[in-house]
């Protein structure tokens, strides 16, 4: 049954109703699932001029997100046909599209306003028509909620989460996600021909991965044909885990195209994860780990994966950069050999990501306050040798009628050559004059010695 609102059209004719997602009564399958049905934007699909704008994305998730956007502003400008849309006059056309994303900043959606204004603007470029709007028109820049909130665990809170995780298949996700640092719809992807020479018949770590666009399409929006990153120890062996798991209980024989993690609801079982699987994943592991699972989702775990090669003093900023999928500015991404992969998995092997290693910020701070303290011990003794050699040569008289002020202003070395001259000097006189252990001579020089070789 339709919800419906007490006025479906506002001032201007725009359909709110289709703008409200109405709920509709859906029947449930065997096992209480909703059942898979088309989708409600199925329908634009059979219009060429869709299907030419749409078909420049290749994501699932961008697909649909774009249709459905598109379906939406239809909807509300009351038109039964994309092409309509397009017979628009431009004024027309800007108004319909700007009163749809002004309903959802009213309600509070900034992102979906923007999202909105993205999705029309490039349908109308796909077909040879810009839209120009006004500074002042424009959707304004969505609040940064996540930012305020999010946590970005740490080392030991990102094993915990691992541990608690609830199934290999969990934990594999997890500590996939920490040490190679990939985007959720990256990890979706992994097949198994991606990782089995490097696990089987043993463990070759780290596991190198070659991330490519078929992989994370996101690389095609920075123009990269492929990056490198790797597993370390930990999580490439729970991810063979898994994947003995799966061959064990499932018969699973598996081909080099076949993804690694695929759902496992008795609903849906074995098809193929996506990222709202993933998201779920780590939003119960953050919970199980006494974490604030409104904080966690699966891009702070990339962060972590950052935040662990920054607490890597070895480690230079353009291979942090590159392990993490990105393009390096300028001239840098000139100078630097993305194909030298012995340096790059030598420099990634320096990062410490074991459990027992986790607190290396507090070991840093303590190295530098070790480091402090052995300078202001070595600016003491210096200290303490300066002043024991302008008292010795004062007691010594070297330098006759000086005062205390006078022999400050004398340097140090040339006054300590001076008093070892004159101990020498004493001590042959004492030889000469035949003095003994009892004169004052032979006492004062037997003193001055002994702390000269003491420092």
């Amino acid at each position: 049954m339709e919800t419906v609102t007490a006025e479906r059209f506002d001032a201007e004719g725009l359909d709110i109703n289709a703008l409200l997602d109405p709920k509709t009564e859906r029947g449930r399958a065997e096992h209480g699932w909703f059942p898979k049905g088309p989708r409600s934007f199925d329908w634009l699909l059979k219009y060429r001029c869709v299907r030419d704008y749409i078909d420049n994305y290749t994501a699932k998730s961008t697909r649909n997100q774009r249709l459905y956007v598109l379906e939406k502003v239809l909807k509300a400008g009351r038109l039964t046909d994309p092409e309509q849309l397009l017979k628009l006059s431009e004024s027309q056309a800007k108004t319909l599209i700007k009163r749809v994303w002004q309903f959802y900043i009213q309600h509070g959606k900034h992102s979906y306003a923007r999202t909105v204004s993205i999705t029309m603007r490039g349908f109308f470029e796909a077909h040879d028509r810009e839209l120009r709007f006004k500074r002042s028109e424009k959707v304004r820049s969505a609040r940064l909620v996540k930012i305020n909130i999010e946590h970005i665990p740490n080392k030991a809170e990102v094993y915990r989460m691992a541990d608690v995780a609830g199934s290999l298949r969990n934990r594999a996700i997890v500590l996939c996600l920490y040490q190679s640092g990939v985007r959720p719809g990256c990890l979706c992807n992994w097949n198994y021909g991606l990782v089995s020479q490097q696990l089987y018949p043993e463990i070759n770590s780290p596991v190198q991965l070659k991330i490519t666009p078929n992989l994370d399409n996101k690389l095609n929006l920075y123009g990269l044909p492929y990056y490198i990153t790797f597993l370390a120890e930990e999580s490439a062996r729970a991810l063979r885990d898994h994947i003995d798991e799966r061959k064990k209980r499932e018969g699973w024989n598996p081909q080099p195209s076949d993804r690694i993690f695929v759902t496992a609801s008795s609903a849906s079982r074995g098809e193929p994860i996506d990222p709202s699987g993933i998201w779920s994943v780590v939003k119960v592991a953050a919970a199980q780990a006494n974490l604030d699972p409104k904080s966690v989702w699966p891009k702070v775990l990339r962060k972590s994966f950052r935040k662990t090669l920054n607490a890597t003093d070895s480690l230079d900023e353009d291979t942090k950069e590159a392990l993490m999928g990105h393009r390096l500015p300028g001239s840098r991404g000139n100078y630097f050999d993305y194909h030298d992969l012995d340096e790059v998995r030598e420099k990634y092997l320096a990062v410490d990501w074991s459990r027992d290693g986790g607190n290396v910020t507090r070991m840093k701070e303590l190295d530098k306050a070790n480091k402090d303290l052995e300078e202001r011990v070595s600016s003491l003794e210096n200290r303490n040798k300066v002043l024991m050699v302008h008292l010795l040569a004062g007691e010594a008289g070297i330098i006759p009628m000086a005062s205390p002020g006078e022999l400050r202003r004398i340097p140090t070395e040339e006054l300590e050559r001076a008093l070892e001259q004159h101990v020498a000097r004493a001590g042959r006189e004492a030889m000469r004059n035949g003095a003994n252990e009892t004169s004052p001579m032979y006492k004062l020089g037997s003193r001055v010695g002994r702390k000269l070789r003491s420092k």
